[in-house]
């Protein structure tokens, strides 16, 4: 009798042991981008970038005791609601760490809420120079700056184009107006006349940029912006009659402007910090699993969001001491930062910790190597690389 007593007691033990071993931790990261509205094409693609991450890794946290699960923010691309959607965040204690946003104006809102709760944040597409200089230890990105965008830009114009008269306009967002500035810097060091510089933000103001478009007769125009208003734009000027060279930033980067263009879009000239995922080593498994999830090609803004996905994931699980104890969110910060990653050399993209090259960062939150692609448009609407150049974060100080 004692000694089944003693067999009962065991058992209980080893089983309340086991029970307590099973009770995962839900370990949260969140994406925030625009999930509705004119941008909601691009938005999706971080949040379905960062959702392919997160499944190709739930399995392995949950062997160490954790629920990987992924929390969407929809920021409409709206600065003025980025400051909710940052509070709402960090209330969240199970949030450890964001991927995002997608716009600048959202990013400079919400990193600076983030930095307050040392949450980490990881931007797979906002460029703003300013992002960087202000000391946040929190926010760190993988694209290159608009300056770097604007020098490959400039040099273009200046080499390839032969431009002497630019007019410039910007969709008076933080992204545009900032890319904007850098180019016009890049043009005057250059000698290159810029023979205007207006900012649209409706109808009737970019009816007002057409006109004068029209009357300066500039042989090249540069718009810094989104692709919504980048269509409208370029649109616009062709039905005026206008035929200088369009040429624009990553903003015009995306299948949607495309579309939207129309045959206006033919002949666009744009940088971009993304580019065809075809232009990564070790894309394919990527897209494959991709299109055969969504049922449509990925873009590079959804690759960069998976490797800024599993940037933020590699650091998470760095500062992991014990099985269903949540890091602190400024361990995983700080573990961001000291983030390395190899080049992708091999076939399969999800056996890759990064598919867009070497990840590494300096102390601003930079990263060490991006590369910067000048695309053209073609009548068929398909992109074609005419150059690319690799930046390194020291020549951008």
């Amino acid at each position: 009798m004692s000694s089944a007593k003693t067999v009962l007691r065991h058992s209980l033990f080893v089983l309340i042991g086991l029970s307590s071993f099973a009770q995962a931790a839900t370990l949260k990261i969140a994406s925030v981008s625009p999930l509705s509205g004119d941008l909601s094409p691009i938005g999706t693609e971080l949040r379905r970038g960062v959702e392919l991450a997160v499944e190709a890794r739930a399995r392995a946290f949950k062997s160490q005791g954790y629920d990987l699960l992924l929390v969407p923010f929809d920021d409409q691309a709206s600065a003025s609601r980025a400051g909710g959607i940052a509070r709402d965040i960090v209330a969240d204690p199970a949030i450890v760490g964001v991927v995002g946003a997608v716009n600048s104006s959202v990013s400079n809102v919400i990193a600076q809420v983030f930095e307050g709760a040392q949450l980490a944040a990881v931007s797979p597409s906002s460029t703003d120079d300013t992002l960087t200089t202000h000391g946040w230890k929190s926010f760190s990105r993988l694209v290159a700056p608009d300056r770097a965008q604007a020098i490959a830009a400039a040099t273009y114009l200046q080499e390839e184009a032969n431009a002497k008269n630019v007019y410039i306009v910007s969709d008076n967002t933080a992204y545009g107006n900032g890319l904007s500035t850098s180019v016009q810097d890049q043009l005057r060091r250059r000698n290159i006349t810029v023979s205007g510089y207006v900012g649209i933000s409706d109808a009737a103001a970019l009816a007002g940029a057409v006109k004068r478009i029209v009357d300066s007769q500039p042989d090249t125009v540069y718009f810094g912006g989104s692709d919504d208003t980048g269509a409208e734009l370029v649109r616009a000027l062709r039905t005026a009659g206008v035929t200088a060279l369009f040429i624009g930033g990553n903003g015009l980067d995306a299948p949607s402007f495309a579309k939207r263009a129309g045959s206006a879009a033919a002949g666009v000239v744009y940088s971009t910090v993304y580019g065809p995922v075809s232009a990564y080593s070790g894309s394919e498994v990527f897209e494959k699993q991709y299109t055969a999830r969504y049922k449509s090609a990925p873009t590079g803004r959804a690759l960069m969001a998976y490797d800024a996905a599993n940037v933020l994931l590699s650091a998470i699980n760095t500062t992991l001491k014990s099985p269903a104890v949540l890091p602190t969110r400024a361990d995983v910060s700080g573990a961001v930062r000291k983030v390395k990653f190899e080049a992708c050399v091999n076939k399969s993209a999800l056996l890759c910790e990064s598919i867009s090259g070497p990840v590494a960062f300096d102390p601003r939150g930079e990263r060490m190597r991006t590369r910067v692609m000048l695309m053209r448009l073609g009548s068929d609407a398909k992109a074609n690389i005419l150059s690319t150049k690799t930046v390194a974060a020291e020549s951008l100080r």
